[in-house]
Parts: C-alpha cells; sequence; structure tokens
C-alpha cells in the first residue's frame, strides 16, 4: 500500500467512525462541498444520515485508486455502499455516499424495450467541456452496445476493476458480459431506462455522474458513476443504483 492509499484509507475510516458516532462536525472535515449522500431508500441529499452497515466493523472494502479520484465499496451480504472520493488540495474528499439494499421490497418491473434514444443516442444534458464530451460519447456507446447485446464492444467502454450495485444484482465486469451473452441468446428486449437528470464533476482523468433515471414502467432511480480515463479511453469503473422506494410508479409512453 502506498502512502497516497493509506491516506485515503485513513480518511475513508475516519468518515465512516464519524458518521456511525453521529459526529456530523467530525464527519464535515472529509465531505466535499458538492457532496451527496443517497440512503438504502433512495432518498438523496447534502447531510449524512444513519449509515446502513454501521461502522463496518469488520469489513474489508473494495478500494480502487485513481490520480485524483477513488471507489471504495464495502458490504455485507445483501447491503452495500459506494463511497467515491475525490482528491483537492486539503486532501481526500467524499463526493458520493451512495446505499444500496437488496432487502426491501422489489420495484414494479415488466420488461423493457428494444431500442431507445435516451441515453444511447440522445440526453437531456449538455457537457461543458471535450472531457465531458469524450466521457459520455464512450457511456452512450456502451448502452448502444447494452441494446445491441453486443458483449464485447461493452466490455472496450468498462473498466477491469468494474462493479456495478443494484436492488437485484452484484456484477463485475465477468458477470455483466455473461448476462448481455444471455440477453443475446434468448434475444431478450434490454433497452436501458432513460435518463431525467444528471450533474457531472470533473477532476483531473475522473469524472464522477450523478443522476436519475426512469424506468419504462416503475419508480425512478438515483444513479452514481465514476468514469477513469486509462490510455486515452474512458471507462465507466463503478455504478451503483438505487430505487427511490417514495416514488410514484411511472409509465413512459
Amino acid at each position: 500500500m502506498n502512502a497516497a492509499t493509506d491516506d485515503l484509507l485513513s480518511a475513508d475510516r475516519a468518515l465512516v467512525g464519524a458518521v456511525a458516532k453521529g459526529d456530523a462536525a467530525a464527519a464535515a472535515s472529509f465531505i466535499d462541498a458538492e457532496f451527496t449522500w443517497i440512503d438504502a431508500h433512495g432518498r438523496a441529499g447534502k447531510r449524512v444520515g444513519k449509515p446502513l452497515l454501521g461502522d463496518e466493523s469488520g469489513l474489508s472494502p473494495i478500494v480502487h485508486r485513481y490520480e485524483q479520484a477513488a471507489s471504495v465499496v464495502a458490504e455485507r451480504s445483501k447491503l452495500f455502499v459506494l463511497r467515491i472520493w475525490i482528491k483537492r488540495a486539503a486532501g481526500w474528499r467524499c463526493l458520493v455516499w451512495h446505499e444500496v439494499s437488496q432487502e426491501l421490497p422489489a420495484a414494479p418491473h415488466v420488461p423493457t424495450r428494444r431500442d431507445h434514444d435516451n441515453p444511447a443516442r440522445v440526453i437531456p444534458y449538455e457537457p461543458r467541456d471535450q472531457h465531458e464530451r469524450d466521457a459520455l460519447a464512450s457511456w452512450q456507446r456502451l448502452e448502444q452496445a447494452v441494446i445491441a447485446h453486443d458483449a464485447e464492444t461493452w466490455a472496450n467502454h468498462v473498466a477491469d476493476e468494474f462493479l456495478v450495485l443494484g436492488p437485484t444484482r452484484r456484477h463485475t465486469k465477468a458477470d455483466r458480459k455473461a448476462v448481455l451473452e444471455e440477453q443475446k441468446r434468448k434475444d431478450t428486449p434490454s433497452a436501458p431506462s432513460p435518463l431525467i437528470w444528471a450533474k457531472l464533476h470533473g477532476v483531473n482523468d475522473a469524472i464522477v455522474m450523478r443522476c436519475q433515471h426512469q424506468p419504462f414502467h416503475g419508480k425512478a432511480a438515483q444513479v452514481s458513476r465514476l468514469f477513469i480515463k486509462r490510455d486515452g479511453r474512458w471507462l465507466m469503473a463503478a455504478s451503483a443504483q438505487t430505487t427511490e422506494q417514495d416514488a410514484p410508479i411511472k409509465t413512459i409512453d
């Protein structure tokens, strides 16, 4: 472990400990000004809440550190937390704390569509610079591959350490490729849920996306993604998706 990663883990442990104790003042030292907390019920806000995994005693987090960003995943059984950190001048700051529970009632769901422009071709977001433009273009090519059941093209836009957490899945890159291959064999409609809004934060060669998706029928979901630039290509490295339990059930015509 290098010093930078050690500094990150020290900050992560300190934040988790402070949040578990309800010490808002101590937690504030490790929280970014643009911080967002998403709890296991899909409620998003600027303040920390009661942590899903408590003080995370006995857990061994999965940590991936990049130049100025990092992801930390803690899990216990069917409960997960993704924390996305960014490196500021004053040190590591937590930008996103995103909780996922697979113990809540499943949200209503019907088969998806075979194709849909949003988000594969158009999205309700205007990139602010070339980094955002390139990262979003890579993401859209990824989603086009999902529609086409093209596992190899999809994999070209995903980091090897990729992990997606959701109400019914915990998939590595290999797991997700296997799902796409199975969908191809069964000719399963697989258009991704439309994007409703997005907010992006860029730090050097990393971009964090906070957004909301609306299934074609069901409840909206809060989503957090981390994109990294590696060898000149933008790749999705982590994603967490939580159904908004209090949201109304909607159908997209």
